[in-house]
């Protein structure tokens, strides 16, 4: 690690020095092409720590889904598992990946982010976007400015995608092949992505419709693996357990892995956009079908005759083990059927006066979702006997989705004075989420009574205020002041027969930052923010214990409240840019998955101090060195540390999961002639743990959240005007390692867009 620690530095110290002679600009000279409705609440990216990439600059870097796209920013995680991965958690900086109400995404002010769960389930819906409608992604840091709410207190993804400016018809195909070789699996696994697309302006109506197929199989993403028993009484003589060792180190048996996950998804989109004079109309539709299966489990045990084994006691000789215990649901097949519909619709304006505005509705609904687990394996010789038993499971949803609008209106020369500014809006959000799980017979594909499985669910909405003042108090100094308040409600909440009290909670959260220019290429800037996290659904009302979720509902959880603190550095160049970050977070009644060791209850449960403290170094260079050599390189420290826990005094000092202490990503181009260009890339992090108290110490093993060096190199070909050819290879090295569920292996890629038109 320590030597790692002085490559890092050594490798930044180098990419500083090509600084020292750069051209000197005005920051304010550097143009930036907007499209009308991203022109509100410009303070947004003035006073928060931000990071832009254009198309220009992603075409380096193996894409397949939108998420990729960000997979190089600073203090910045995604948890993509296997091409087609549902459960993409994003975390950022002190927010770790299972803290998903903490970030926001959007798609032209669409919400992606899944706000009505958490953890792996409230993953952002990635699939309801396609990078190749993807033309800029921006990530804002932190919860400084007041037009975004607490779900900020990790950060903000926002794309911004491309209008048609005339008729344009894409078509592309990319193919891509995973390596696996560990326990008693040695596969190859693939799939493809398709892309079609047509656009054109009629006059002030732009339209682009597009259909997008992804196709893949997954590496087995959970090793079955169980510590001995000590009776050997009733045990069975079975051969094919590998003796190791879990994240904690205790040594034990792996027995089988859940086998590949086949994931399709076909994803409709229709978008539309019209201009006439001082105002704009934009409308998209988005319609998602997505299956996944896991039907290929793989059972390691056999006994003497060559038989698979389920039976719950083995005993193991060859490998020096008595017995262990295993549940039959581990080789249950598993089949999910999705269909989703998001929609928005968008207006923006000129006013007089200098003022602007925009008015946006955003609709979602999952039309089905359906997921049937058959309780044991059908191999199994005592399925139809499990079966009987309403083993069997199917989890559905009815009535989930929800309703937001937000309102902005800005204006950038309040009372004709250009030194002054003021943003305010509104903000309305309705979500709604009912869990419906019932008794299924795997047999005969119905669902069974008498039904023992309870369901839940519940309401949540919000109404906010905010505004955002700035001021240029002269040529070198610059204030901004911002508000918002919001008014949460928690409503209709249910498990089984059992009602939940309804929910109201309410506050302000101030914002301030103040910006000193010390030359026309210099900015230091500090900002300072209180955000409140208000729980999200099931967090409150939603009992999913017996749904693969593992947690129970809280409906007396009070917001989290946390103070944000960020000063940077800024010098800006012709041709790049150097940023410096420091931050320093506090945050109270933190909402964790945790057991009360009073009542020995596991529930999201408040931690009641989490404190973050962290650096940044973010460069940026277009021909580096005077070379036509592009690089995006960056390199964060973060410190995250459990600082008071009343429930569980235990972990009090001990590292905040998930979240690792060093981080670092590399991004390089090399354009070897105008049509043909060569890069690659790199993805560093450190180790970290993944429980409160830290006791998961083993590495490189299913479980354990592992450190890893991942590179990545990439070519394009322009063969003619309309052709583009492009391969790649990510995790060149085919490193192992974990995020508890194994990262891919070696993976390779080709790919081809033909484009007619411009």
């Amino acid at each position: 690690m320590y030597m790692l620690k002085q490559r890092l530095t050594a490798i930044a110290t180098l990419v500083v020095s090509f600084y020292v002679n750069a051209e000197k600009v005005n920051p304010s000279s550097i143009e930036e092409v907007n499209v009308f409705a991203n022109a509100f609440f410009k303070d947004t990216t003035l006073v928060s720590p931000s990071s832009k990439l254009s198309t220009d600059e992603l075409g380096i870097i193996n894409i397949t889904t939108v998420e990729d796209i960000l997979a190089h920013e600073p203090s910045l995680v995604i948890r993509k598992r296997f091409i087609g991965d549902p459960n993409g958690v994003l975390g950022i900086r002190g927010s770790n990946m299972f803290q998903t109400p903490r970030t926001m995404v959007f798609l032209d002010g669409m919400p992606l982010h899944f706000h009505l769960r958490t953890r792996f389930n409230g993953s952002p819906r990635w699939s309801l976007a396609s990078p190749d409608e993807v033309e800029t992604a921006e990530v804002i840091y932190g919860p400084y400015s007041s037009e975004y709410s607490g779900n900020a207190i990790g950060g903000v993804v926002n794309f911004k995608s491309r209008r048609p400016q005339q008729q344009r018809i894409t078509f592309e195909a990319g193919y891509f092949a995973q390596e696996y070789d560990q326990l008693n699996t040695d596969e190859t696994y693939d799939g493809y992505r398709t892309y079609l697309a047509y656009e054109n302006k009629f006059n002030n109506l732009g339209v682009i419709f597009s259909y997008t197929r992804l196709d893949n199989e997954s590496q087995p993403q959970t090793q079955f693996f169980q510590t001995p028993g000590s009776d050997t009484s009733t045990a069975t003589a079975v051969s094919g357990g590998i003796a190791g060792r879990n994240e904690v180190g205790a040594e034990g048996i792996f027995f089988g892995d859940s086998g590949s996950e086949q994931a399709e998804t076909d994803l409709f989109k229709t978008k539309f956009f019209y201009e006439h004079d001082n105002f704009e109309i934009r409308a998209s539709i988005a319609y998602e079908e997505r299956s996944r299966i896991e039907n290929e489990r793989n059972n390691f045990l056999r006994d003497n005759s060559d038989e698979l084994i389920f039976d719950r006691e083995v005993d193991i000789n060859g490998q020096n083990i008595d017995t262990f215990e295993f549940g039959r649901s581990l080789f249950q097949n598993r089949a999910q059927e999705r269909e989703s519909l998001l929609l928005g619709l968008g207006a923006s304006f000129n006013l007089q006066n200098d003022w602007v505005g925009d008015v946006f509705y955003s609709f979602f609904d999952i039309i089905k979702d359906e997921e049937i687990r058959t309780g044991a394996n059908p191999s199994d010789a005592q399925f139809a006997a499990v079966n009987n038993n309403f083993d069997g499971r199917l989890t559905d949803f009815d009535d989930t989705g929800w309703n937001i609008v937000d309102a902005k209106f800005s204006n950038d020369n309040l009372g004709s004075n250009d030194n002054q500014r003021l943003s305010f809006g509104f903000h309305f959000d309705s979500y709604e989420l009912n869990l419906i799980v019932d008794n299924f017979n795997s047999i005969t594909g119905q669902s069974e009574s008498p039904d023992t499985r309870d369901d839940s669910g519940g309401k949540a909405e919000t109404y906010s205020v905010f505004a955002q003042y700035g001021i240029a108090l002269n040529d070198q100094w610059d204030l901004s002041l911002g508000i918002r308040y919001d008014d949460w409600d928690g409503t209709d909440g249910f498990e089984g027969d059992s009602l939940a009290p309804n929910r109201s909670e309410h506050g302000f959260s101030p914002k301030l930052s103040i910006a000193y220019f010390s030359s026309a290429r210099d900015t230091f800037r500090y900002s300072a923010a209180r955000a409140l996290r208000f729980p999200v659904i099931e967090e409150i009302f939603v009992n999913n214990a017996d749904t693969g979720g593992g947690s129970v509902g809280d409906a007396s959880l009070e917001p989290e409240d946390g103070i944000f603190h960020n000063l940077s550095y800024i010098r800006e160049f012709k041709s790049g840019s150097l940023t410096i970050n420091l931050f320093y977070d506090e945050v109270e009644d933190a909402i964790f998955n945790q057991t009360d060791t009073m009542t020995n209850i596991t529930t999201f449960l408040p931690i009641d101090e989490v404190r973050t403290q962290g650096a940044e170094l973010i460069i940026n260079k277009i021909d580096f060195a005077d070379l036509p050599l592009d690089i995006r390189f960056n390199v964060s420290y973060t410190d995250t540390e459990i600082t008071k826990n009343t429930r569980n005094p235990s972990v009090e000092g001990n590292d905040f999961p998930r979240i690792p202490e060093w981080r670092a990503n590399l991004i390089s181009t090399y354009n070897v002639t105008q049509n043909f260009d060569i890069g690659g890339s790199i993805r560093y992090a450190s180790d970290s743990f993944g429980e409160l108290d830290n006791s998961d110490t083993e590495d490189n093993v299913f479980g354990a959240i592992d450190d890893y060096i991942f590179v990545g190199l990439k070519s394009n070909w322009q063969a003619t005007k309309q052709l583009t050819l492009s391969a790649g290879i990510d995790n060149i090295f085919n490193e192992e390692a974990f995020v508890r569920h194994p990262w891919p292996g070696r993976t390779y890629h080709i790919n081809a867009k033909y484009v007619i038109g411009k």
